[in-house]
C-alpha cells in the first residue's frame, strides 16, 4: 500500500469523522478516469445501459431521475476498473478499522446524465439510524455514498453540479471534475444533482452494512 495512495484516505477518514462528507480530487490516474469514461460511453452505444428507478418500489420517472446506469462488476479484469475497487478496499478497511462502521460491501453502478438530465432533492437511505448511518434490521443498509466524476474540462457555466444539502440553511454545490469522488454519509445528507449543458459521467457507489434480527 504506497503512501501516495494512503494519505488522501486517512484525510477522507478524518473529514467524514468530523463533518459527514469530503470532497477527494485525484482520486485515480487520468488514464484510468479517461479509461472509465468511454467505457461508460461504450455502455451506452451498445445499449447496456437503462433507465434509472428510483424510490423503495423501483419506479421509473425521469421527472425526478433522469439518469442511465449500468452496474458494475468487481470481476471486470479492466485495469482502471480494479484500480477503482482497489482503492475503495483501502477505504472500506479504514472505515471499518477507524471508524468501526461495519461495512461489508460495495455496490457502485456507471452512471450517464444526458444533457439536461437531474436528480431531485432525495436521501440514498430510506430510514435514519445512528451518527455514522448504522440502523438495524434483516437487510442491506447505504451507510456511506461515493461518487466518482469522469468529465473532461468541466466549467461551472456547464452547471450539473452535486448539491449537498449540509444542513436546513447550507448548501454546498460541487463540480463533476474528472477524477473527483464525494463521499457521504448516506442516511445524513440531502442532495441532488443539478441539470447541466453537457452530458455528465460518473461512477456512483454506497458501502453497504448487514443487520440481522434474531431468531
Amino acid at each position: 500500500m504506497l503512501t501516495s495512495e494512503v494519505e488522501p484516505l486517512a484525510h477522507a477518514i478524518e473529514a467524514i469523522a468530523a463533518h459527514g462528507y469530503v470532497i477527494i480530487d485525484d482520486f485515480l490516474l487520468p488514464n484510468e478516469v479517461t479509461t472509465l469514461a468511454e467505457m461508460i460511453k461504450n455502455k451506452w452505444l451498445d445499449g447496456q445501459m437503462v433507465s434509472a428507478k428510483t424510490g423503495k418500489n423501483g419506479l421509473k420517472n425521469q421527472d425526478i431521475r433522469s439518469d442511465y446506469i449500468a452496474w458494475l462488476d468487481e470481476e471486470d479484469t479492466t485495469p482502471a476498473v480494479q484500480s477503482y475497487f482497489r482503492q475503495m478496499e483501502m477505504l472500506r478497511l479504514m472505515l471499518n478499522t477507524q471508524l468501526f462502521m461495519n461495512v461489508q460491501e460495495l455496490e457502485t453502478h456507471v452512471a450517464l446524465y444526458p444533457v439536461g438530465g437531474r436528480y431531485q432533492k432525495h436521501l440514498d437511505q430510506f430510514s435514519h439510524g445512528s451518527s455514522l448511518g448504522i440502523t438495524t434490521g434483516n437487510i442491506q443498509h447505504r451507510q456511506l455514498s461515493a461518487v466518482l466524476y469522469l468529465n473532461q474540462n468541466w466549467k461551472a457555466h456547464h452547471g450539473g453540479a452535486l448539491k449537498l444539502y449540509l444542513d436546513e440553511e447550507n448548501t454546498i454545490d460541487i463540480l463533476p471534475n474528472a477524477g473527483r469522488i464525494v463521499l457521504f454519509l448516506s442516511a445524513k445528507f440531502w442532495h441532488e444533482v443539478l441539470p447541466a449543458s453537457r452530458e455528465r459521467l460518473s461512477l456512483t457507489g454506497w458501502f453497504r452494512t448487514r443487520h440481522h434480527l434474531p431468531l
